[in-house]
């Protein structure tokens, strides 16, 4: 069974929790290292490189609540290290396709993978963490595709010069049979999430997964949490796309700029963690968050594009991106207790709500670009911020519910 709330955390475990969510994430982050080489094995125009790179974030956003009810009927241990399996096969189908359809099928599977990984994985941290840690946990947790978009670009050139777009596949798939095969063995079997009266109450059949998926959204506390999330989706993805070459004169300064704003994002979570530490709630730190990116967008509204002015509240912005999630997620244990059989639910929700802003947020903002130029990118920043702020009054709210319900 997991710690009751006093018992203390068990950091080892997490940290290798967290190893399984950085996997799930390289399945986003190695394809873009990958592609060029994908290229010359398999032919794609345009349009099938895009939909090759982001048929992940489609499948969340069509099943990442169902995923939620699914763990909670089959259990987060087992979901956790069946996702790794299938995303171990998923990671080397590459390897033996010479088609796109076998390419496209490879990167559906890795989607199945990623969606049990990311529900499982954050649900498991808050089982094993004391109530004082859960909401650091849940900001490190935050920033796991942040670190892992940073490693995957450090790696990439000694990777390939090894052993090519291949490398990564191989790299993957061990390093997925190596962290499932330690959880195997440090994961206790029965986790209250998947057994007892959590599992008799989790949803079985195709007309009971759907009612979880209409119960998610007609509840607004359990898509609180998500919906604020939405907000920073849509900000991070499309923004982090088009500003390195916007805000830059050079592509050498735009190359610096696109490894600058996720090292500005990741300082964001640590300032976020270390307020968190102190005492500060997620809340608060939301709140803080959104108004300097509303500040940001309106500077960035009359600034140039290009020059040393908007470059430096492009990456305020991204410090302010980066505490964001670790301030909306890190509400999670405020509002639910660590055995609460409905947050693999709120999970799912995070990444049906995450990759749906991944999804819309960049044609978007490519739209209102192609029309209204560089002020277009100061207004969508204050419509995402505008976004968070809107969520933010329903977590305060549902927040400080939950803190009433516990002092009575």
């Amino acid at each position: 069974m997991p710690p009751p709330p006093e018992a203390r955390t068990h950091w080892r475990l997490i940290a290798l929790l967290y190893s399984a969510g950085l996997l799930a994430a390289l399945q986003y982050a190695k394809i873009p290292h990958m592609l060029p080489g994908l290229l010359g094995q398999t032919a794609m125009n345009s349009l099938q490189q895009a939909v090759a790179l982001s048929v992940i974030g489609a499948a969340g956003l069509l099943a990442g609540t169902f995923a939620g009810a699914l763990a909670q009927a089959v259990g987060l241990r087992r979901t956790l290290l069946l996702g790794m399996g299938v995303g171990v096969v998923g990671a080397l189908m590459p390897l033996a396709s010479g088609s796109y359809a076998l390419l496209l099928l490879a990167r559906w599977v890795e989607s199945v993978a990623h969606m049990a990984m990311v529900v499982a994985v954050p649900t498991l941290i808050l089982q094993y963490c004391a109530a004082r840690d859960r909401s650091k946990a849940m900001a490190l947790w935050s920033c796991y595709f942040t670190v892992t978009f940073i490693a995957a670009a450090a790696l990439a050139p000694g990777v390939l010069a090894l052993a090519g777009w291949q490398g990564f596949a191989v790299l993957h798939a061990l390093l997925l049979l190596a962290v499932a095969g330690a959880l195997s063995l440090q994961l206790p079997t029965a986790i209250a999430a998947g057994s007892g009266t959590a599992q008799a109450a989790a949803p079985r059949s195709v007309r009971s997964l759907l009612q979880a998926q209409r119960r998610l959204l007609v509840s607004a506390k359990l898509r609180a949490i998500p919906a604020t999330f939405f907000g920073y989706t849509l900000l991070f993805v499309a923004l982090v796309s088009v500003l390195p070459g916007l805000v830059t004169a050079t592509p050498e300064a735009a190359s610096q700029m696109a490894v600058a704003l996720p090292c500005a994002s990741l300082l964001g979570t640590v300032i976020a963690m270390f307020a968190l530490g102190r005492g500060i709630a997620g809340t608060g730190l939301v709140r803080l968050s959104g108004l300097g990116l509303v500040l940001a967008g309106a500077g960035l509204v009359f600034l140039p594009a290009a020059g040393p002015l908007s470059q430096g509240v492009v990456l305020a912005a991204f410090v302010m991106l980066g505490s964001l999630p670790a301030g909306i997620i890190s509400t999670l244990p405020a509002l639910f207790p660590a055995d609460h059989p409905d947050i693999a639910l709120v999970n799912g929700g995070l990444v049906q709500f995450g990759n749906l802003g991944n999804f819309v947020g960049s044609p978007i903002l490519a739209s209102l670009l192609v029309r209204f130029g560089w002020p277009s990118v100061g207004l969508y920043m204050l419509a995402g911020a505008l976004v968070v702020m809107l969520g933010l009054l329903f977590l305060q709210r549902y927040c400080l519910a939950a803190g009433q319900a516990k002092q009575g």
